[in-house]
């Protein structure tokens, strides 16, 4: 999904390079929000390998002070340094979590058609 983005945004600069300020901080926003999927799925896996341990945590959080730094490290680099859009970056930023949420609850939503055993895994 992000290799789609990114993709997106490259062929969006390379067609209208008069829009680079839109189209990099679109970029930007991506690789920060590619990032963010990164750190958010580190500590999903983390904290449940300790919850199939039989570990307990008093720090179980997801982390959500980290993976909002590196939201502004990425609008901050791009603003600042790179002088693109702010508010192409977050929207590149808010892309991918945006479409993982849609698909996630189209997925729901879909009816199998199968059998009730079939989704734990057990064979027949």
């Amino acid at each position: 999904m992000t290799l789609f983005f990114l993709s997106l945004g490259c062929l969006g600069w390379a067609f209208r390079p008069d829009w680079k300020p839109v189209f990099g901080g679109f970029l930007m926003g991506v690789a920060g929000g590619f990032l963010v999927s990164l750190h958010l799925a580190w500590k999903v896996s983390a904290i449940a390998a300790r919850a199939a341990g039989g570990q307990r945590s008093r720090f179980g959080m997801f982390g959500f002070v980290s993976r909002a730094a590196i939201g502004v490290l990425a609008a901050v680099i791009s603003v600042r340094y790179l002088e693109f859009n702010l508010p192409a970056t977050a929207a590149g930023l808010l892309a991918g979590p945006l479409v993982t949420l849609i698909l996630g609850l189209s997925a729901i939503s879909r009816q199998t058609g199968g059998h009730a055993s079939d989704e734990r895994g057990e064979k027949q």
